[in-house]
């Protein structure tokens, strides 16, 4: 049996969790970098189907996710303090915009083992990471968008091999189209015809013979 709210399924187990008059709540937040990353609200680690997560205790805070009933793209924040220096100039050079990001809300048992399907409250995209660094820990605050902002925004692609590689990360299809533009192109054989410039002319004839 199970239950369905805004949308969403609710396992048996979760239904009678979040009846009771204690619930011992927790949150889950995964991200798609180049390496993934998945943290939890608690401490130690937890697994999730074969997704294994990293406990950040009170190290870490998210926003409150918020809902309307007219489909508003609402965003969220995350915050990871005490973050050691080193590890910022990774975070800063990750390619992560557009990358996807989820937030999943779950549940302990009395023993504090996780109660069975989690369930996802947001799901977007990165946006915008700032840090703030006092030269022996810093701040890293990830603003993330809803996945309904993708309806807002045109259809645009470039065949570019930065754009396939934000993509589809380590396909390289696309790397030599820098090249093709200023590439010399012959029509037939090349120690017979002139190449053709850009525009369709051809250039003063050259010989080749």
């Amino acid at each position: 049996m199970s239950s369905t709210t805004a949308g969403r399924s609710l396992s048996a187990n979760m239904v009678t969790e979040v009846s009771a008059s204690q619930l011992s709540p927790i949150l889950l937040a995964s991200f798609s970098f180049s390496t993934p990353v998945r943290l939890w609200s608690g401490y130690g680690t937890i697994t999730v189907g074969s997704v294994t997560y990293q406990g950040i205790g009170t190290l870490g805070t998210i926003s409150p996710v918020e809902e309307t009933t007219d489909l508003s793209a609402r965003g969220i924040n995350f915050q990871l303090s005490g973050v050691p220096t080193a590890y910022v100039s990774i975070a800063l050079t990750e390619n992560y915009q557009g990358k996807e990001c989820s937030v999943l809300f779950g549940a302990l048992d009395s023993t504090g083992a996780l109660i069975s399907s989690p369930v996802t409250i947001f799901a977007g995209r990165m946006d915008v990471m700032s840090v703030n660094d006092d030269g022996q820990e810093a701040t890293i605050i990830m603003t993330a968008e809803n996945k309904l902002v993708d309806f807002r925004r045109p259809r645009e692609t470039r065949y570019t091999q930065e754009e396939q590689e934000n993509l589809h990360t380590g396909d390289l299809g696309l790397e030599f189209v820098n090249a093709i533009q200023e590439k010399q192109i012959y029509w037939g054989n090349a120690k017979l015809a002139a190449p053709i410039r850009d525009g369709g002319d051809e250039s003063e004839s050259t010989s080749y013979m």
